[in-house]
């Protein structure tokens, strides 16, 4: 993506009141960035739903020189700017519809892997949770997956740690711009998770970590997880809300269950009761669930696969999109295909990165051969 583009989505991503939604709603209207930049207040006011007061905000608000300004910051101290219409975006997040506009990313991990497992719980785990952290990552590489977590005290920490341990690569998604690393005790961690996997953010490198910002950082863990793991957690705090997020994502949730004495076990029974996460006792009931095959002999992503290297669930869903004429809208896949909606997206996903269907505007999908 040229460099002028990725300027115009800072610009606008830096409006207070335009956000994400209606950003996207702008981009599906007019093409891109630079073209939702220099539309007349009247195109804008046109749109349905959209008032003059954003078309204003456009006109008038859009700060260039502040956006080149971080454009630069960011690419001298060595990030990424990523933004919502290039191609390197995580296409994960790209189907939220509360995608971020814009990510800053430091590391060499490509963010549009085959699988990936986010891992979160307490600031304060006890031995056996870390233990169970470690149990399970381990268990995980055979997966061949990449983890997510929010690079925290606790259970964060350990995780992106056993990951790096175990040959896997963990990218941590921070509170605050790239040069504030907190807790200031994973500065080294974070200098080799660049090495192995990587850092990112939607908060621009001056932005330093406030409170109010974890929960707009989780909703983006929860985004890229395919499968979000809950080792221990109270009732209350960050990682029930990123599991809530992650289910309303159609993530699949796991938490491992605890005594129903133990404060730290009370978060993750509680989401295995109200339905929002499945029990967990190790990897093989995520390689289950998900229908990913556990074993050595799996492969990385690849391009143009084999009939044969596709799982049945997989076929079956090629075979509705052939007899529908190589092109279908996702609800009626989802109708002929009798999936649930988390297990569907999962589906599409491994297809789209094998390479064998496209996703087109309008939630269609089509065959790409």
């Amino acid at each position: 993506m040229k460099e002028e583009e990725i300027i115009f989505h800072i610009a606008l991503s830096k409006l207070k009141g335009l956000g994400s939604r209606n950003f996207k709603r702008l981009l599906k209207e007019f093409g891109s960035a630079s073209q939702i930049a220099t539309a007349k207040l009247r195109d804008i006011a046109a749109l349905p739903n959209f008032g003059q007061h954003l078309g204003r905000l456009i006109n008038n608000e859009l700060n260039l020189k502040e956006a080149e300004k971080i454009y630069k910051a960011e690419s001298n101290k060595g990030a990424r700017v990523l933004a919502y219409a290039d191609p390197s975006y995580p296409s994960r997040l790209r189907r939220m519809a509360d995608g971020p506009i814009v990510l800053f990313y430091r590391g060499n991990q490509d963010l549009n892997p085959r699988r990936t497992v986010g891992i979160v719980g307490t600031r304060n785990p006890t031995e056996e949770g870390l233990d169970q952290v470690k149990k399970l990552v381990a268990e995980l590489k055979s997966l061949n997956v990449i983890t997510i977590s929010g690079l925290a005290y606790g259970v964060d920490g350990a995780a992106h740690k056993a990951s790096l341990d175990n040959g896997i690569p963990t990218v941590g998604v921070l509170a605050g711009g790239l040069s504030n690393i907190y807790p200031p005790t994973h500065v080294n961690l974070a200098k080799k998770m660049c090495d192995m996997g990587g850092l990112l953010t939607e908060f621009s490198n001056e932005t330093e970590m406030i409170r109010e910002n974890f929960p707009v950082r989780n909703r983006i863990i929860a985004g890229l997880s395919d499968a979000l793991v809950v080792v221990e957690s109270k009732e209350k705090g960050g990682s029930m809300i990123t599991a809530q997020l992650a289910f309303d994502y159609n993530r699949f949730v796991f938490a491992f269950p605890g005594r129903t004495t133990d404060d730290k076990s009370k978060g993750c029974n509680l989401l295995i009761k109200n339905h929002v996460a499945s029990l967990i006792e190790g990897t093989a009931d995520i390689a289950e669930l998900l229908n990913w095959d556990l074993g050595p002999e799996e492969s990385g992503p690849s391009q143009g696969l084999l009939f044969t290297e596709m799982s049945e669930d997989e076929i079956r869903l090629v075979d509705i999109i052939r007899e529908e004429g190589r092109r279908i809208h996702i609800d009626r896949l989802s109708g002929l295909s009798k999936y649930r909606s988390g297990l569907l997206a999962n589906l599409l996903l491994e297809l789209e990165l094998k390479g064998i269907i496209q996703s087109l505007p309008g939630q269609m999908y089509r065959l790409r051969n």
